[in-house]
């Protein structure tokens, strides 16, 4: 039988028995499908966060003090600063407190640190409008970009050289995954004047640019009336030798501190991300199982119903390979099928399997390559951030999302139908094969 024989003789069969042949694809349709959508979910999420937690600085560690017996002091800053692989040590207090702009009232964070070492922690961080506060300016103040444009229903906007009242200030207890800091709080009432507003930046690892108002270490310390930190930002020389700062510090420290990298959150998010992918794969090879059988049992019937077909070929003087073939090809057409099918539809899937994982599908701009982005917003009304950080903002830090469909993926998923379908079909067209023209005719 020669190839364009074989191709009619598949797709005649397939369109002689429409209903069975779509019920097949179908069944096929969900292995790819699930596989495609799944995985480029999954790694979209994890390449999302690898990108964005590597903005957020890969040398920085955050050190923060355990239990009410060990404080942060300038002995400490001066030790840690001594250490081979450290280039800088930035010391800082948190404060929460809340803001109140027009008829809305906001929980914000207040971080006072040296604030000309800020852009060393986030080298993408920018002014938008306005200037640094002096070093011994103690009322001026540099609002987050959600600060100062909450964006939510009765709130206003801040501007440079206004005043802003925060109230209820007290010391924000470091509460970084369980971590204790030294409770200290008035609840007093301070104001502040808008030096300047920083762009909008983004996802930030325990500490959130956008929530926050930044101050001077000098205007922290008179509030505070304490020169002990909450916690101490450590710059590494290098990527690579950030470990090696982990190591210096667990070993000068021991338990009184603890010590918390971006690249370690990162391998988490990342172990969690391949752990659910295998979870799920698992679940896309049971459907995968279920359409072999489902194709193999469909094959088998289409065998016992053509028996009088295949006994008139024989007769005719067709070979059993070219019988085997031709069974064999319709099974890895309808494989195909299923496979392309499936592809497409698990390209559409990756964006709403996104929206679950984020709670928000916005299908109206483009992302990379021409794909909706999907964004994940990490804000929560009320709720801890990293840092135990109250946020009260809508539009807080998002992380943009794009399922990580490739070329690759696709051709996988359609060769794995294939694959499928093809296998499926062995055994009934090995028994088509084997069935004698007389023996055939005779059934028939």
């Amino acid at each position: 039988m020669r190839p364009a024989d074989i191709f009619r003789f598949s797709l005649r069969a397939l369109r002689e028995r429409k209903l069975r042949a779509v019920l097949t694809i179908i069944g096929i349709v969900i292995g790819p499908a699930t596989i495609v959508s799944i995985v480029s979910a999954t790694q979209g999420y994890s390449n999302a966060a690898t990108s964005r937690f590597s903005d957020l600085g890969a040398t920085i560690l955050y050190v923060s003090p355990v239990g009410r017996g060990f404080s942060l002091t300038t002995s400490t800053v001066s030790e840690i600063q001594a250490f081979t692989d450290v280039s800088s040590v930035v010391p800082y207090q948190e404060l929460s407190g809340q803001l109140t702009q027009g008829g809305a009232t906001l929980g914000v964070s207040i971080f006072a640190l040296d604030l000309s070492k800020l852009n060393e922690v986030f080298p993408s961080l920018t002014l938008q409008q306005g200037a640094l506060p002096a070093a011994a300016d103690t009322v001026g103040a540099v609002l987050g970009n959600s600060v100062a444009f909450p964006n939510i229903k009765d709130a206003t906007n801040a501007s440079v050289s206004s005043v802003v009242v925060v109230s209820g200030v007290r010391t924000q207890a470091f509460a970084f995954f369980g971590a204790g800091g030294p409770e200290s709080s008035s609840g007093s009432t301070h104001s502040f004047v808008v030096r300047g507003i920083y762009n909008s930046f983004g996802q930030g690892f325990n500490i959130n640019p956008d929530d926050s108002i930044f101050i001077q270490l000098s205007a922290g310390q008179q509030i505070l009336h304490s020169q002990t930190y909450n916690g101490l930002i450590v710059i590494a020389s290098s990527a690579s030798t950030v470990s090696q700062v982990d190591s210096e510090l667990t070993t000068a420290f021991g338990q009184d501190v603890r010590v918390s990298t971006v690249t370690s959150l990162l391998s988490t998010i990342q172990s969690v991300t391949s752990g659910a992918t295998t979870l799920l794969l698992a679940v896309a090879a049971t459907s995968i199982l279920v359409a072999f059988v489902g194709i193999m049992t469909t094959m088998l019937t289409s065998v016992l119903e053509r028996t009088t077909e295949i006994g008139l070929l024989k007769a005719l003087g067709q070979s059993s390979r070219g019988i085997m073939v031709a069974f064999i090809a319709e099974a890895s057409v309808t494989g195909f099928l299923g496979g392309l099918i499936g592809a497409g539809l698990g390209v559409v899937l990756s964006f709403f399997v996104i929206s679950a994982l984020s709670g928000s599908l916005r299908l109206g701009g483009l992302a990379g390559g021409g794909a909706p982005a999907t964004v994940l917003r990490s804000g929560v009304a009320g709720g801890a951030g990293f840092g135990g950080v109250s946020s009260a903002f809508s539009s807080a830090s998002t992380l943009t999302i794009t399922p990580a469909i490739s070329p690759e993926l696709i051709l996988l998923a359609i060769l794995l139908a294939t694959a499928i379908g093809t296998l499926g079909g062995l055994i009934p067209a090995w028994r088509a094969s084997r069935l004698a023209p007389v023996e055939a005719l005779h059934r028939s």
